[in-house]
């Protein structure tokens, strides 16, 4: 071709272009949807795959909700489940919108609902189980992975937090190296304490208690001399629960009124599924140490030490006993003032004392952790944004846990932050806690009181109790009564949660928090004969020696069957 040619050949190959670009933005609609297109994709992805970034487009999902009867609103609102303060906060900030496949009046009534949705197979978007149901989700390949979208959309303090306690939640979430559900934590209730009127110790001249003997003399001295002046006999020991299912000589630590220090300082579990001396999992009520617990309480109960009338006291008739002053000694977790309010009502100069104890031969008290989670917020398998719902928890957690509160002054948020304050309507997504959170909430109030904290910086939540701890010593100083809140949030904030801040604990980590599938058919006997036979045992209706016995019949009775399928289940 000559030069001439060529010259000619590129002048009308450039026209062609430039005719063709101008044709398509005066009259081709493709391409300006194309350009569209990519725009509103990048928007997506963005969305998809950070955590602030708000949907282009308002994105509704289903979800089923606990709506109790006794939900309040503020006063004239016509606010309801899905157009509230928090449904509108969460649109402002993410363009999200909750629709209700489902609302429950109680927990038996949802997790009915819960369980005819699997069954059906037709389940919310986003929903809210038990570990039973997540893992019969996730048998049945319901579930979206949500481990990318966790990677890609939870903020730090998500993470943060989850961290608290060793990412425990995230473990027991995660199947086969993949996060099927974003985990409720539960936080940490802390080692039980011994609580004491101190009063009543001042009064007898008695020293702290150190020992297990130490804490026999003091209670016989409450009950034996009659410090609060109830009468020849009237004065009560230490009072332990066994009424209804959760309220036992001992089991979980956020219930009042057990003795699990006294088993633990024997290197005893009870209830609890945990790593035996061969590596295998055993039930901790079964073990040969609970023995030496057990012949403590016995000898107690002889002795007058502990309420003789256990056997029959309901929990309210207990709370009554402490309140009336007719008992000055119980266990209970370091939330115990605020079971103390009408002790303080009744009493203004009455004085709790708490102390953790008894301590093992290590010299520390041991304690063991429970089930890391409260429940476990699940995506349906083919919901186009499974990151909704890490999304939605991150922002709940920013302002709940966090300090974006601080400086964000739009309405959506003062609103969402007024609901949160008086405890309106019903939170949609909502957040969770840092596992050492009592602790953590100490340090800070008492950081805030000593000035190197600034309160202003703190989450709302414990900036209301900086506020009341600071009454009471204002109160204190000017030699005023203190309001019955404020005593309460001082003596748990700042005296019990020091006490449990300052103390070193062994931490023991169960191993199982299920159900095997024996145990639907075997384990309300085998619990029936456990507590039985423990309740003789510590009345002193049978020998200590009888344990062993009991021990066998359980093993014999299915617990053995289901120690196999416990030990299966975790290998």
């Amino acid at each position: 071709m000559s030069k001439k040619l060529k010259q000619i050949f590129s002048m009308l190959l450039a026209m062609t272009m430039v005719t063709g670009l101008l044709g398509g933005c005066a009259g081709s609609s493709g391409s300006v949807d194309t350009i569209t297109d990519i725009k509103d994709t990048g928007a997506q992805n963005a969305a998809a795959t950070s955590t602030y970034e708000p949907y282009p487009e308002t994105v509704t999902y289903t979800i089923g909700l606990r709506v109790r009867a006794d939900v309040a609103y503020p006063e004239g609102s016509t606010d309801t489940a899905e157009e509230s303060a928090y449904t509108r906060f969460m649109k402002s900030k993410l363009n999200i919108q909750n629709k209700n496949a489902f609302e429950a009046a109680d927990d038996n009534d949802y997790n009915q609902k819960v369980s005819m949705a699997i069954t059906s197979g037709d389940i919310p978007d986003i929903m809210n189980v038990t570990y039973d149901d997540f893992k019969e989700l996730a048998e049945n390949d319901m579930l979206e992975d949500l481990t990318e979208a966790y990677n890609n959309c939870a903020s730090d303090l998500m993470k943060e937090i989850y961290a608290s306690n060793d990412n425990r939640s995230l473990d027991m979430a995660t199947i086969d190296g993949k996060l099927y559900a974003i985990p409720t934590t539960a936080i940490s209730s802390g080692p039980e304490m011994l609580w004491l009127r101190g009063d009543w110790m001042d009064k007898l001249g008695l020293e702290e208690p150190k020992t297990l003997e130490d804490i026999e003399n003091i209670v016989k001295a409450f009950v034996k001399q009659d410090p609060g002046e109830n009468g020849a006999g009237k004065t009560v020991g230490i009072p332990l629960c066994v009424d209804g299912d959760t309220n036992y000589i001992y089991g979980n630590y956020s219930g009042a009124y057990k003795a699990n220090n006294i088993f633990t300082s024997f290197g005893a579990y009870p209830e609890q599924w945990v790593e035996g001396k061969d590596g295998t999992a055993v039930y901790g009520s079964v073990q040969p140490e609970m023995k030496q617990g057990l012949q403590v309480l016995a000898d107690w109960y002889k002795e007058g030490v502990i309420d003789q009338q256990l056997a029959v006291r309901t929990y309210d008739d207990i709370k009554a006993l402490v309140t009336d002053g007719k008992c000055g000694s119980y266990f209970c977790g370091w939330w115990a003032p605020y079971d103390l309010a009408g002790s303080y009502e009744l009493n203004p100069d009455v004085e709790w004392r708490a102390y953790i104890l008894p301590t093992g031969s290590d010299n520390k008290v041991t304690m063991w952790s429970g089930n890391p989670n409260q429940n476990y917020f699940v995506v349906r398998k083919g919901f186009e944004h499974p990151e909704l719902l890490v999304k939605a928890k991150s922002i709940t957690l920013d302002y709940n846990q966090g300090d974006a509160a601080y400086t964000d002054e739009s309405a959506e948020c003062k609103e969402y932050l007024d609901y949160v304050a008086h405890g309106y309507g019903v939170e949609v997504i909502g957040g969770f806690d840092w596992y050492d959170a009592a602790a953590r909430a100490y340090q800070h109030i008492s950081e805030a009181i000593d000035g190197t904290r600034n309160p202003d910086e703190m989450n709302a939540y414990e900036h209301s109790l900086y506020e009341s701890c600071t009454k009471y010593l204002e109160a204190v100083n000017n030699k005023e009564k203190p309001e019955k809140a404020n005593w309460l949030d001082y003596n748990a904030r700042m005296v019990a949660s020091k006490l449990m801040n300052d103390t070193e604990v062994n931490i023991v980590q169960p191993v199982f928090f299920s159900q095997t599938d024996s145990m639907s058919l075997m384990w309300e006997s085998l619990r029936t004969l456990e507590r039985t036979t423990i309740l003789k045992i510590v009345t002193n209706e049978l020998s200590v020696d009888e344990f062993d016995a009991f021990a066998e019949e359980w093993m014999n009775a299915g617990g053995q069957q289901i120690t196999e399928e416990v030990n299966e289940a975790i290998n």
